[in-house]
């Protein structure tokens, strides 16, 4: 997300709207009943179409809409004043949008308006500029690729569509509600044995239009039409289908229409289980258990040899669909992921997976192209062996690569995504726009998805130069720009100097600096290394994510020039013992101007041997990377890093057996560069994917009270085991806009053998009494790296008031239940669940018995519920056991009664049973 707490957001689209209820509610007391929670606040602060009003743990931000907010991958922002605070929830007839926030300075709003977490300041120094001329090619461009991905194969395709209904499967992550299972499925007639299995998901877009929407979102209602997005990439389906692969594109609109208001990560976990259970359901097909599904489908699928291809927010659900997969006892083969303009809001790493991330220029959803952090948070993250790509293509937006959501190939709901038409770069009206046409954007997208997955799917090596960013693309394509930065598999890939952190090896000479940065300005805790670019530039590898804002991104070398810029050098020490580099081919640098330069980073790479030889290649003849991407004032340029690979035989006169040192000259005139991932690179291959199943790492609610003084808690990360290998993961405490918590953004390290690590939260409390019973701070955990994967990425600390409650006329209101004295953050959220007990094994009606549990916190409030109705609660005493008198009604149903236990602070939970008889 591009998050500028410092600046106002830019708009370009109607509002959302937000959930109407108020978070919350009334807290229970230590009593057989709960009070009723008090009446609604009267607003704080209220314009004639948004009001701010006092809530639980804060104020709740509204803002009503005149019209539907348009469905789109980006997530809404509601900005106050200038100030953004935070990624909105949406009504589900998706005309309010509405924030909770601690921040104490939307009380004094005068003013309420939406954005979106990917949307660029067209007032950045990078956007001043006119459209840059066109861009020359190296002097050295590749020849292009004969084999054309995309072209018909020898089969012909049959079509085994299925439809079980729109609320045939239970979504995970979006409170139970239930969804449909629909795809189209293309098949290969003739095709003989098992076939490799390609899963597309589609993204965020209208789910229901026209007609009356339902009150709960989904299903679609009457005389509305559902929108069948899911049969927009009629193109690569054939295409991979006639070459011998069964493809099976399946509808999300249930989760379309739902995860605006109901979902904590933009709907990620509800897409990838989605995907998943069409799996499942193809399982049950292939094996001739599923009447339900075509019979052509029996016998003919190879579940080990899976990909998945995500449009919009379906990239971060096929990504989380791959990381779901390796947890589960008898897992898919899923060997490639393809995110296609995707959002990736939660950092997530993929190991083991063949990646291939799409990015469009001129994207005018997603226009942070925030999905490169796929690429960048996992390539070096695993020490694992495949293949993994970033994809620019020129003049491409967001919405074209799918027919449905393209005007003139489908009638409703369908648009062009880019907001101005007359736009020198990417507007398809302007005189030298570099915009794709609809047709032509269809078929780069089929050509990238066929290609991809028939060389990962199907080892089909004639389509490996098309990502090994070596520079080649199909001949078929003509004169499309598409831009491949690849990172080899690490088994044969050796990496000289990422960039990454300060090292003795990495020096300068001459007139510049060296220093290794990350992120952008303006993050909401103290960053761990200075930033690389403005907050208001529009720099894909280094722009925030929404549920991990302050987390570093793409740490990089940052070099630029002293006062007197006559030019410099970097320096990259090799050591004797990796200085070897004859059996390699190429030499690569992902490089970019920096986000003020207003010159291409022209530089030269120079490798020097033992004897001290020295030979030098300048980059712009082999690659466009140092480029200055084009912009607009309305349009900023993008801030990218990009690959340049130079062969190593261009070296020449070096003794490439002893290699001692790699230099990278900027000479004089250059402005500000980038560096990443200065690599020896091997023969191009594929590597070795495979599925592994590794650790989950979670963040676990924590609930404490407030205290009266600055104080610490302690929130605890936890593996879903002990650490194999060594394991980091990034803690982001981000939104705390009050003065009770302070932003916290920790890395997390596990040793071998820990399961869990706890991150110090400051807390400041005091000894006055306020309205909130219980505050809520968002807590996250993403970006991990070694020996553990991404498990339940969000959790809550809430902070209880512990001085009393009371109203905006100062009446007394109950408290919240009480937390009790916390304890050791790791024992509680490694707590295995306790058990219930009754003082009598059978209970008559009209009689009392005695529950009993224990486990808890002293003093905690512990409520106990008989078959899920809460029939009272107790406080756990010294020894942490808490008793409950149960009468049991004259009228009450006889037989086993279930019984469970929750504690109010702990949250350790417990179950046991109790018989009721006449």
């Amino acid at each position: 997300m591009t998050r500028h707490p410092k600046r106002p957001s830019a708009v370009r689209a109607a509002a959302v709207l937000a959930i109407a209820t108020v978070l919350g509610g009334a807290f229970v007391t230590p009593a057989h009943a709960d009070p009723a929670g008090p009446a609604a606040a009267a607003p704080v602060a209220q314009g004639e179409d948004w009001a701010v009003t006092p809530a639980a743990g804060g104020y709740d931000v509204t803002l009503d809409l005149d019209a539907p907010l348009p469905v789109r991958a980006a997530a809404p922002v509601l900005v106050v004043d200038g100030q953004e605070i935070g990624v909105a929830r949406t009504s589900l007839d998706q005309r309010q949008v509405s924030v909770t926030t601690t921040d104490p300075a939307v009380a004094r709003a005068s003013d309420v308006a939406l954005a979106w977490t990917s949307d660029v300041d067209a007032s950045a120094p990078a956007a001043t500029e006119q459209a840059v001329a066109p861009q020359a090619a190296p002097t050295d461009a590749p020849a292009p690729i004969d084999a054309d991905p995309a072209a018909a194969g020898p089969y012909a395709v049959a079509r085994a569509d299925y439809d079980l209904g729109d609320q045939a499967v239970r979504l995970r992550g979006l409170g139970g509600r239930k969804g449909e299972m629909r795809a189209a499925v293309y098949v290969p007639e003739g095709a003989t044995g098992k076939r490799p299995v390609v899963v597309f998901l589609h993204g965020r877009h209208e789910a229901c239009v026209g007609g009356t929407p339902t009150d709960a979102g989904w299903p679609c209602g009457r005389g509305q039409t559902d929108i069948p997005s899911h049969l927009g990439y009629d193109a690569a389906g054939n295409a991979l289908a006639s070459n011998g692969y069964v493809v099976v594109s399946i509808s999300a609109n249930a989760v379309n229409a739902l995860d605006g208001t109901y979902a904590d990560d933009g709907g990620a976990l509800a897409r990838g289980q989605l995907v998943l259970d069409h799996l499942d359901l193809l399982r049950r097909a292939d094996a001739g258990q599923e009447p339900r599904l075509s019979p052509l489908l029996v016998g003919r699928l190879d579940l080990d040899d899976v990909g998945l291809m995500g449009h919009s927010r379906g990239g971060d659900g096929v990504v989380r669909a791959a990381l779901l997969n390796q947890q589960r006892p008898a897992p898919f083969g899923i060997r490639a992921v393809m995110p296609l303009a995707p959002t990736d809001f939660g950092r997530m790493t993929l190991p083991d997976t063949d990646t291939a991330v799409v990015l469009p220029y001129c994207d005018g959803d997603v226009s942070d192209l925030q999905g490169q952090h796929f690429f960048d948070d996992s390539r070096t993250s695993y020490g694992d062996d495949v293949l993994r790509a970033s994809i620019l293509v020129m003049g491409a937006n967001h919405n074209f690569f799918n027919t449905t959501w393209t005007p003139g190939k489908y009638p409703l709901a369908s648009s062009d995504d880019w907001w101005d038409d007359a736009d020198a770069v990417c507007g398809p009206e302007a005189e030298h726009t570099t915009r794709l046409s609809a047709d032509a954007q269809s078929a780069v997208g089929a050509s990238l998805v066929s290609g991809f997955f028939r060389l990962t799917l199907g080892d089909e090596q004639q389509f490996l130069p098309y990502f090994d960013g070596s520079g080649r693309k199909p001949a078929a394509l003509g004169t499309a720009d598409i831009r491949v930065s690849a990172s080899l598999p690490g088994a044969g890939r050796r990496d000289l100097a990422l960039f990454e952190s300060a090292a003795a090896g990495v020096t300068t000479t001459g007139q510049v600096t060296a220093v290794t940065c990350a992120s952008v300005t303006d993050v909401e805790s103290r960053p761990a290394l200075p930033a690389c670019v403005s907050s208001s530039s529009n720099a894909p590898d280094f722009t925030p994510a929404w549920l991990a804002p302050a987390v570093p991104a793409t740490p990089s070398l940052h070099v630029a020039p002293t006062r007197t810029p006559t030019g410099g050098q970097v320096h990259v020490a090799v050591p004797a013992s990796r200085g070897d580099l004859s059996g390699l081919s190429a030499l690569s640098v992902r490089i970019a101007p920096d986000d003020t330069s207003r010159t291409n980073a022209d530089v030269s790479l120079s490798v020097r041997d033992a004897a001290g030889h020295v030979a030098t290649q300048r980059l712009a003849d082999v690659s466009r990377a140092g480029q200055r991407l084009p912009g607009t004032r309305n349009a900023p340029r993008k801030t990218l890093l990009q690959q340049a690979q130079v062969p190593l035989a261009a070296f020449a006169g070096v003794d490439l057996t002893a290699v001692r040192e790699v230099t990278v000259d900027v000479p004089s005139g250059n402005g500000g560069v980038l560096l990443s991932d200065l690599s020896a690179l091997p023969a191009s291959s594929l590597g070795a994917p495979r599925v592994v199943d590794r650790p989950t790492v979670r963040i676990a609610d924590r609930v404490v009270d407030e205290g009266s003084r600055r104080g610490t808690v302690r929130a605890a990360v936890v593996l879903s085991r002990p650490a194999e290998r060594s394991t980091t993961a990034y803690f982001d405490l981000a939104e705390a806009y009050d003065d009770h918590v302070v932003p916290t953004m920790r890395r997390v390290t596990f040793r071998p053998g820990e399961q869990c690590r706890t991150v110090a939260v400051p807390v400041l409390g005091d000894r006055r009494a306020s309205s909130d019973r219980t505050t809520d701070y968002p807590m996250t955990v993403s970006n991990t790296r070694g020996g553990a994967v991404l498990g339940d990425v969000t959790g809550t600390l809430t902070v209880r008031e512990d001085d009393g409650v009371v109203d905006e006329r100062g009446r007394v209101l109950a408290s919240a239940p009480a937390v009790g004295k916390a304890g050791d953050a790791c024992a509680e959220a490694l707590a295995a669940p306790t058990t219930v007990r009754a003082t009598s094994a059978t209970v008559q009606r009209g009689k009392r018995v005695t529950l009993v549990s224990s486990g808890f916190r002293v003093g905690e409030s512990v409520s106990f519920r008989v078959d899920g109705r809460q029939v009272g609660r107790a406080t756990a005493d010294g020894q942490g056991r808490a008793a409950f008198a149960w009468s049991v009604s004259r009228s009450s149903t006889t037989g086993p009664r279930a019984v469970t236990v929750s504690g109010a602070g702990s949250l350790r939970t417990g179950s046991g049973t109790v018989t009721v008889r006449k």
